[in-house]
């Protein structure tokens, strides 16, 4: 076989079945037809599973016919990246991400923390700042994709 690994694990199995019935066997002869029984059996099982893998793999859709979960996928782990950066923002301006993110309006912010309204453009824009310098450019790419920052 071309795969090395599958080859030592298959002549491994093999002398582990040997060793295992080792008290069945009277001579050398039926030991050794018992090692190459073993290996050819083990590789025809080994086959089969790869038969069958391909098989229900073939009947799954393609990731890439399906973009929306990977698009899922890559929200929520992006999501994930952002909301550990936030924690690093001092309470009011976390506050203040957190309720952008909700789609709430700098009007409606200022309300809700009892501040002007340009305390929360300072304070929004100073935390964007923050979050560029925690964040990679390849992760600032994808939040501007999916939160229009």
């Amino acid at each position: 076989t071309a795969d090395d690994d599958l080859a030592r694990d298959v002549t491994q199995e093999s002398f582990i079945r040997l060793y295992e019935r080792r008290a069945d066997f009277n001579t050398n002869e039926q030991a050794k037809s018992f090692v190459y029984l073993t290996a050819r059996n083990l590789c025809l099982d080994h086959l089969r599973h790869k038969s069958i893998e391909k098989e229900y793999l073939q009947q799954l859709p393609p990731l890439e016919e399906d973009p929306t979960v990977l698009k899922e996928i890559t929200l929520q782990e992006t999501l994930r990246i952002l909301h550990a950066a936030i924690q690093h923002l001092p309470p009011q301006s976390k506050e203040i991400i957190k309720q952008s993110l909700n789609g709430k309006n700098n009007t409606e912010i200022a309300e809700i923390l009892s501040v002007s309204v340009n305390t929360v453009k300072t304070l929004k824009k100073n935390a964007y700042s923050t979050l560029r310098r925690l964040l990679d450019t390849s992760s600032l790419a994808i939040l501007s994709i999916f939160l229009d920052i």
